[in-house]
């Protein structure tokens, strides 16, 4: 069933000059406010109060008074303005209020996003963020996202940047180094569990040929899609992951390490964004400290 049509309702004007008048109780400085004359405010208040078959001022001298219909009406009308001024700013193209919507895995925002964003806010405070899981840039819910790829990945359709390169290496528990079965060359890989996910499962293909390994040579492999509990699992000593140089941290407190000194170069994270989404200020504001961010990083290392 159809909904039931709204009641006609007196013209927006009309209603904004009231609404002026009211609060300012003044039809002098409701005009200054509304960028009218005087007499427009007087006129558009009359047609309301003709429209309404009420009184809703009462002028004494200089004084404005409200009636007792006005400042019944008075408090919901001014809440239905807040209302709306609220969602038409939501709306609006280049809106505060309107987040910037980042694609990104789980992974990169923990290893490397996360511990930089109050660099960010302390130059942006007005710029809302949304991070979500990672999606193909199809619709205008996504403004940008973190991708990786090989280094001569591109993609004419969309702005995209390199953020910085990240070789690829076996990582694993330095416990499982240290017990049997041995680690100490490639081939000794058959005797263990190999972590994979979807990121980097085509990696660890390229690595074994690289060491002159054939993949289907491992005896057990372990899919896990999370690539943080795909890196926990590692570190944990479940098997041995395809690491990148986010693991740095991990590396450095001991809980992993590389048992080979073999890695696999022309991999990095890139930022994708739609050209459209950069006419947004926050959008544009965000992209240029993304790359300013990783570049600065990248050239101290």
């Amino acid at each position: 069933m159809a909904a039931a049509p709204w009641p006609r309702l007196p013209s927006l004007a009309a209603l904004r000059a009231f609404e002026s008048v009211a609060r300012n109780l003044s039809f002098t400085r409701a005009a200054a406010e509304l960028h009218l004359t005087q007499g427009a405010v007087s006129y558009q208040i009359r047609q309301l109060e003709r429209e309404l078959g009420v009184l809703l001022f009462h002028r004494e001298g200089r004084e404005t008074r409200l009636s007792e219909e006005a400042r019944l009406v008075l408090p919901s009308l001014q809440r239905a303005f807040a209302d709306i001024t609220q969602a038409l700013g939501a709306i609006r193209a280049d809106s505060p209020e309107q987040p910037v919507v980042i694609a990104l895995s789980t992974y990169f925002a923990a290893h490397w996003l996360l511990r930089r964003l109050a660099r960010f806010w302390r130059l942006h405070p007005q710029i809302k963020l949304r991070l979500q899981h990672p999606e193909v840039i199809a619709g205008p819910d996504v403004h940008m996202a973190i991708q990786w790829h090989k280094a001569a990945w591109q993609d004419r359709q969309m702005a995209t940047s390199l953020m910085f390169l990240s070789d690829l290496s076996p990582v694993c528990s330095p416990n499982l180094v240290s017990r049997d079965p041995p680690l100490d060359t490639p081939r000794d890989l058959r005797r263990h569990v190999l972590l994979r996910d979807e990121i980097t499962h085509g990696a660890w293909t390229e690595w074994l040929d690289k060491v002159g390994l054939d993949e289907h040579g491992a005896v057990l492999e372990m899919n896990i899609n999370d690539p943080n509990v795909y890196i926990q699992a590692a570190i944990d000593g479940q098997g041995i992951a395809m690491g990148d140089t986010l693991i740095a941290d991990e590396i450095a407190l001991g809980r992993l390490c590389r048992p080979f000194d073999v890695s696999l170069e022309g991999y990095g994270y890139f930022l994708v964004c739609r050209p459209e989404a950069l006419k947004r200020s926050g959008a544009r504001a965000f992209f240029d400290w993304l790359l300013a961010e990783a570049h600065s990083e990248e050239a101290n290392t």
